[in-house]
């Protein structure tokens, strides 16, 4: 993956995004839930609310669950990668990130 060197996104924080999505998945995606985990991410990255949560809306859409978007080649690599996964898994790849 590339991330910017001016920016906040890297491995773990896009990890992190998916697992939202994964989260959200799994609830059938109920409304309000998105932002509310994209504050707690907020809390623990120096990435704001907004940001994450387009970019959950992104997997959303590489997903199909939306309309398509400007997803990055980045955001659809990961979403092939690792759309199989378990939230568990995912939770144990990010702590090794």
């Amino acid at each position: 993956m590339s991330f910017r060197n001016d920016s906040n996104w890297n491995e773990r924080n896009e990890l992190k995004a998916f697992l939202i999505f994964k989260k959200l998945e799994a609830l059938d995606f109920p409304r309000g839930k998105q932002i509310e985990l994209c504050r707690e991410m907020e809390k623990e990255t120096n990435l704001d609310a907004g940001n994450i949560s387009a970019k959950v809306s992104n997997y959303k859409s590489v997903a199909g669950i939306n309309n398509s978007s400007n997803a990055s080649s980045d955001t659809k690599e990961n979403y092939s990668k690792y759309k199989d996964c378990s939230i568990a898994k995912l939770e144990e790849l990010i702590n090794k990130v």
